[in-house]
């Protein structure tokens, strides 16, 4: 069998780490030596630590303490760059963190947004094998000779190389496999996490999932078919029909009407669903030109919420809640910025810069997204169906014990929750016993990965961490709020694994898991 491991670390000092790992540790500066199959380490070096601050600048993500670690970066086949972080204090266990958006540049969302240096792990990112600036288009997609490898590595493949080689390199170091493995991600990473544990279901023993991407056409469709309502003139975006003023209009409108509807009145609404504002209640009056919609605009919002249906009137996506409009992801998931300067790549518009990118990996950038029927539009998208995690049947993860920890927030303006909840019931169907080894927690008041007035500060890696290793699956978990401006704790809210709903008992501020019921 060929050898997964050569490095220069003599039998006896293996032996040893065998028995304690936190004894035996070879020095990082070695590591430099390691040879593996088809990988290129470029450095290893220790360090005191690395703040482990968020990048998105989230609430909830305040700079952690430094982690004294070893750091390997290295390179797997033609392009695919990687780094791991090693702990001198070391849990014993490894997770692997996902990436937001398309990647592009090497982050690790286990360590950057679930805090796995702080808490022991052994841990790793990529940029699942192409570099890219945010603020420009993705042409690696279209590369004649590399394009579609790159597409391979983006949709699956560079997380799993990334994933056997860090394992490798962790059990160099400490001179022993982790015990437990586990994947981190939220959004694009929670569309790795599904398509991990469905193409290769070995490599972890569980998987903790935030507002997966999980599909091409869920994700796209509601994009492009309320985005040509908003901007209805694909070469000039000054034309949009909801301005953020309407936009905060619209927010204050829908919370005055539904706020109440689950007896408390704070900004949040437990249950969107409940929610009955139409857009129409809030159309421009004649002569009205700000803090309305004007026809179009009702159109664009009913767009929105209702959901994608085909020419014949068939459901093809779920709509968005109501009740986000007034964060800052809906403007730049939707409304874009005010600033729309003219020949700007994608406006600050999140919604226009994933049509864009829909055209680079179809490998035609000038697509016009205001022309194809929504028929065409589901046949161009079937060709990135590669990317897509949505296989119901989790037997071959789950027959090794494998446990998935999912969660979204109910106000999320990138992906809606709705189409999770569409997954979900799609895979419990399947199998009703996969509710032993899945467990999903809708987030009140909380947006994309984060952000919003609802409680969302979890430690899920540790939730899943007890799972995993024999506890209890989780039936209700206690989620704080962010603290208030004094610095005063903020209070916290119960979460109910899903299909329950977590039930305002009728007394007290809301800001505590006792009064609060899961039905």
């Amino acid at each position: 069998m060929r050898r997964v491991v050569e490095v220069s670390v003599s039998l006896v000092v293996l032996a040893v780490a065998s028995a304690g790992a936190a004894q035996a540790q070879i020095a990082c500066e070695s590591l430099k030596g390691l040879q593996l199959p088809d990988v290129k380490i470029t450095e290893a070096t220790a360090s005191g630590g690395a703040s482990a601050a968020a990048p998105t600048g989230r609430p909830g993500a305040a700079a952690r303490p430094q982690v004294p670690m070893c750091t390997v970066n290295g390179v797997i086949g033609r392009e695919i760059k990687f780094s791991v972080q090693m702990p001198d204090a070391w849990n014993g266990k490894f997770a692997m963190g996902g990436q937001g958006n398309i990647a592009g540049t090497v982050s690790n969302m286990a360590a950057q947004q679930y805090n796995a240096l702080g808490l022991g792990y052994a841990t790793a990112g990529t940029d699942t094998g192409h570099a890219m600036d945010g603020q420009n288009p993705p042409t690696w997609a279209m590369d004649p000779f590399l394009g579609p490898e790159r597409q391979v590595n983006f949709f699956h493949a560079a997380i799993h190389r990334v994933t056997v080689t860090a394992k490798a390199i962790v059990a160099a170091r400490y001179g022993r496999a982790p015990d437990k493995s586990y994947f981190a991600g939220c959004s694009n990473g929670g569309r790795q996490g599904l398509v991990e544990v469905q193409r290769y279901p070995d490599d972890f023993d569980a998987a903790l999932i935030s507002a997966p991407s999980y599909n091409i056409e869920q994700l796209l469709l509601p994009r492009v078919d309320t985005g040509r309502r908003i901007f209805p003139d694909a070469k000039n975006w000054k034309t949009r029909t909801i301005s953020n003023v309407d936009r905060m209009a619209l927010a204050k409108a829908v919370l005055a009407k539904c706020d109440k509807n689950d007896g408390l009145e704070d900004g949040i609404l437990s249950d969107p669903t409940t929610c009955t504002f139409k857009p129409e209640e809030l159309a421009c009056k004649k002569g009205q030109k700000d803090g309305c919609l004007s026809p179009k605009g009702v159109d664009a919002v009913r767009s929105w919420w209702a959901g994608v249906k085909d020419s014949k009137g068939k459901q093809l996506t779920p709509g968005f809640p109501r009740g986000g409009e007034g964060d800052n992801l809906w403007m730049q998931n939707l409304t874009g910025v005010d600033d729309l300067r003219e020949g700007a790549y994608a406006p600050n518009s999140g919604l226009l810069r994933s049509i864009d990118y829909l055209g680079y990996f179809m490998g035609r950038p000038d697509w016009d997204y205001t022309k194809p029927t929504i028929e065409q539009l589901l046949k161009d998208m079937k060709t990135l169906d590669s990317g897509n995690g949505d296989q119901v049947d989790l037997s071959a993860f789950r027959k090794h014990g494998g446990k998935i920890l999912l969660n979204h927030g109910e106000t999320d303006a990138t992906i809606s929750y709705l189409s999770t909840n569409k997954y979900i019931d799609a895979v419990y169907a399947n199998d009703a016993s996969a509710r032993n080894d899945l467990r999903y927690f809708q987030v009140p008041g909380m947006g994309h990965c984060g952000g919003g007035p609802g409680p969302q500060r979890v430690d899920w890696l540790t939730i899943l961490d007890k799972w995993a290793t024999g506890g209890q699956a989780p039936d209700e978990i206690n989620a704080s709020f962010a603290p208030q401006a004094d610095g005063k704790a903020g209070g916290a809210r119960k979460l109910c694994a899903y299909p329950k709903k977590q039930v305002f008992k009728g007394s007290g501020d809301g800001k505590s898991p006792d009064q609060f019921e899961c039905k």
